[in-house]
């Protein structure tokens, strides 16, 4: 124990005690070929509560100065000295260590001990691993318990009397096993240490107490099953009750459930996920091999400094960061090597440098939080087509809800992982999203495939399907995803059944899979638009593929050939989704063509939603400009790397504004990803340092993937600088007064029905501030009412006549006109009534289009009209534009 003094806080650390022996594994150089090729030395070092214990020391030690020496931690002092592995005394771990490399960005490659295989454990005698803190502190004001439900829980004798009666001000943390909220202590402490007690544990403990939380799909889903379990689960929402919950992801991540007060004074719950956006959990350390002990002794004594250096005002999301650092650097530099030779190696948990790790206060981590499921349903409505589940929160909407436009050309120009740092990332192979249906799917299919491939003897394929619009990037995303699972065992075999005429062909197709099965690869086979007719029959194909599918085995004549392993994909041609697979066809003859056989046979699918929103509706999908930026981003950098720019640690991508917005806004692209690409190609960037609007293809050209006077004139869209919108806006209210003029109105001090004056009729530069701010918004509509009524600006050409809009369409733009007039009224304070000297912020015509008289509704009509003339001071001219 350290510190003295009657004046000092006293921290205590108990629980249950372990002796961990690691073996350190390494080559021997000088080994002759008929001995071992390896070194072996064994050495045990302080487990559980003693490593702690330790740790929580030598935080003590390094708190700020505020709180720096007034600390007592007071830890169990055994075991020392000679230990032997057969001492029944303690629970007893065993592992065996090597060395990995470790590659940094910051120095050269080096080796990290880690474990390489947990060998197990071999349990003491009764009343082993017990805590053994020799004083016995009557006043505590922190209690830190290790239990593994090795003993220690469930006997009330050997509790310190701090934990049996505490004080009023001691918070106590418990780190806590499997099965969770259950036994003696935990009853304890629950009941007395009321809103003083914080519970760490490992999802996996939780995963093992019957509850249901998700694995390795997304962090939103998981977040969202963890609030629900904890919360409403009655077998473990005792949970609740804490004052804080935190569920640890290893390095990847954590999960926080914390109390406060709500306003009508009763315990509110409030969620927070704490991520690493580049992965999930279980893929966190898999770039590092290799595994570690003491990740949860890192959260929990970071956790445990924050109350030591404020109990008060506790920083547990602080506590958190910090541990989760200390867990990343202790997984990175592994243990600590304390004597290397011929005589072999030492291992020791790094205590001093992971204290100095937790105490470095540097945020890493993405935080967000997590929207209560019960809650979440009840006040969300759908946000998109392809879901119909109100629940479906996503961290994307969260952090970006209104400046998608904005992110998007951020994701272009910077990147995904300097424009997206606190979102969520689905990163398989050269295939990246953002998008959590996406990640969502493609990683239950990786699980699929990854215990498909992970068990020996497979005799049939496993099958797949995935949907999705034409040129959306099935194949690719599938293949990406097979291949980052099985590097350098894909190979892959594509056939598209729409041009296979018979079912010999289909034969000669299986015969390629099995010889690349017996090749020793793994075929991933797509059968390309499997939903299409076979020889005038709906959903021809689907009966011939049922034996493969069930049995491994395709028969011609009398001779039946057996498959072997493989992966089938089956993508959808005439069907976006899973949903409206068969549709257009009678259940009787949904069943006739198999269609029930065959879906009964698949063991997942996959929607790719591709560049263009989901249904057609961009309103309903906002977030496809996302899926576009990213695609773009990876098409430029792949096929003209020159255009991207490194400079100040940054790779900035030089792409024209202009040419950038035509690419995301464009309202569709005819053939998806393929479109997108193809307008790349078109384009002459060879040799070209930015993507310049010279280097587009011509109109007749885009037409094959766009429509291609709408993304020309999204490309020329008019930026408004201050000096152009002054000028715009004063030629709006030269249309404004010319209207008036024609109907006999003339200048009033006072606006007069009846004598026909407005206060208004004078030039622009007169006009008071509102007015001419109702001019500028009036403007900076103008691309906006275009577009909802068909409508572009591209540059005029020489003596080209101002466009006369139609009636239907004028009406139509005339009522969009008065509604973005009313919203920016109201935004900018306005209310319903006449304007009075007092209220001047009031304004009559604050009503539906249908309720206005036509006096008014004929000014709207007289800005539209008035457009064309406004553009043409700019050089620009409307023109339809065929959808």
């Amino acid at each position: 124990m350290t510190g003295t003094g009657s004046s000092k806080k006293v921290a205590l650390v108990t629980g249950h005690i372990t002796v961990d022996w690691s073996i350190a594994r390494t080559p021997d150089p000088h080994a002759a070929r008929t001995q071992s090729s390896s070194l072996a030395r064994a050495s045990w070092q302080r487990g559980g509560a003693a490593r702690l214990g330790d740790l929580i020391e030598a935080i003590g030690g390094q708190l700020p100065e505020e709180a720096k020496g007034t600390w007592l931690v007071k830890r169990i002092e055994e075991p020392r000295g000679s230990i032997s592995p057969d001492d029944r005394r303690y629970h007893q771990t065993f592992a065996i260590w090597s060395p990995y490399d470790h590659s940094s960005k910051s120095g050269p490659r080096r080796s990290a001990w880690r474990v390489a295989e947990f060998i197990g454990s071999d349990p003491g005698s009764d009343g082993a691993a017990l805590s053994r803190c020799e004083a016995d502190p009557e006043t505590v004001d922190l209690i830190v318990i290790d239990d593994a439900d090795l003993g220690f829980r469930g006997r009330p004798d050997v509790w310190p009397e701090a934990v049996k009666r505490p004080s009023p001000r001691c918070w106590a943390v418990l780190r806590m096993s499997r099965p969770i909220a259950a036994g003696a202590l935990w009853e304890h402490l629950r009941n007395t240490f009321q809103g003083r007690l914080i519970a760490i544990m490992h999802v996996d403990d939780l995963r093992r107490t019957e509850v249901q939380i998700s694995r390795e799909l997304s962090w939103e889903r998981t977040a969202q099953d963890l609030a629900w379990e904890i919360m409403h689960n009655p077998r473990v929402n005792a949970l609740s009750s804490c004052a804080h919950v935190v569920v640890s992801f290893d390095g990847a991540g954590a999960f926080l459930l914390s109390r406060t007060a709500a306003e009508v004074g009763a315990p509110a719950a409030k969620y927070f996920l704490f991520f690493d956006p580049e992965v999930i959990e279980g893929m966190w350390a898999h770039d590092h091999f290799g595994g570690m002990v003491g990740y949860d002794t890192c959260l929990t004594a970071a956790i445990a400094r924050e109350l030591m250096i404020d109990p008060a005002n506790r920083q547990i999301q602080r506590g958190i960061q910090a541990g989760l650092a200390a867990v990343t650097r202790l997984h990175l530099d592994g243990y600590v090597s304390r004597a290397e030779g011929h005589e072999g190696t030492q291992l020791e948990f790094p205590i001093e440098q992971i204290a100095r790790e937790i105490g470095a206060d540097a945020p890493n981590y993405a935080v967000v939080e997590v929207q209560d499921p019960v809650r979440f349903i009840t006040q969300r409505q759908p946000t998109a087509p392809h879901t119909s589940d109100t629940s479906f929160w996503t961290i994307l909407e969260d952090r970006h809800p209104d400046s998608l436009d904005q992110v998007a050309q951020r994701v272009v120009l910077e990147g995904v992982e300097r424009a997206l740092l606190d979102v969520p990332h689905g990163r398989f192979g050269n295939l990246l999203t953002v998008d959590r249906h996406e990640i969502e799917s493609f990683r239950s299919i990786r699980a699929l495939v990854g215990e498909y491939c992970s068990q020996s003897r497979q005799k049939r394929p496993i099958s797949i399907a995935v949907f999705g619009s034409p040129g959306s990037g099935k194949s690719f995303g599938i293949g990406e995803v097979a291949r980052s699972l099985l590097p350098g065992v894909i190979k892959r075999l594509e056939f598209n059944l729409s041009q296979i005429e018979d079912v010999d062909e289909l034969h000669q197709a299986l015969h390629q899979v099995r010889d690349a099965g017996l090749s020793g690869s793994m075929p991933l086979v797509f059968w390309d638009e499997f939903d299409t007719a076979l020889q005038g029959q709906p959903l021809g194909w689907l009966r011939h593929f049922l034996a493969p599918m069930q049995d491994g085995v395709f028969q011609e004549g009398q001779v039946v050939h057996p498959i072997g392993p493989a992966i089938f994909v089956f993508a959808g041609g005439t069907c976006e989704r899973m949903e409206s697979f068969g549709h257009g066809l009678t259940e009787e003859q949904f069943r006739a063509a198999k269609g029930p056989d065959f879906v009964s046979r698949l063991k997942g699918h996959v929607t790719v939603m591709g560049p263009n929103p989901v249904g057609g509706d961009a309103s309903s999908d906002p977030h496809h400009i996302i899926r576009r930026a990213i695609l773009l981003r990876s098409m430029l950098s792949r096929q003209s790397p020159q255009l991207v720019e490194k400079k100040s640690g940054l790779e900035l991508l030089r792409i024209d504004a202009g040419v950038l917005r035509a690419y995301l806004q464009v309202s569709r692209y005819r053939h998806g990803a393929r479109s997108m690409e193809s307008i790349v190609m078109m384009s002459q960037l060879s040799g070209k340092a930015c993507y310049e609007r010279s280097c587009l293809p011509p109109e007749d050209q885009l037409n094959l993937h766009v429509n291609g006077l709408e993304f020309l004139s999204l490309v020329q869209q008019i930026v408004l600088t201050e000096e152009l919108l002054e000028r715009l806006a004063a030629a709006a209210h030269d249309v404004f007064c010319d209207g008036k003029v024609r109907d006999g109105w003339r200048y009033g001090e006072t606006k007069s029905e009846q004598a026909k004056t407005h206060p208004l009729l004078i030039p622009y530069d007169q006009l008071p501030e509102l007015a001419k701010e109702s001019n500028r918004v009036t403007v900076r509509a103008i691309p906006l009412k275009l577009s909802m009524a068909g409508y572009a600006m591209l540059p005029s050409r020489s003596n080209q006549p101002p466009l006369e809009f139609p009636g239907d369409d004028l009406e139509k733009l005339a009522q969009i006109e008065h509604q973005l007039w009313m919203d920016a009224k109201l935004a900018a304070g306005f209310k319903l009534g006449k304007p009075t000297p007092d209220d001047p912020k009031r304004n009559e015509y604050l009503v539906e289009w249908d309720q206005l008289s036509d006096a008014i509704k004929q000014i709207d009509r007289d800005m539209i009209r008035g457009i064309p003339r406004i553009l043409a001071r700019t050089g620009y001219a409307v023109e339809r534009v065929k959808r």
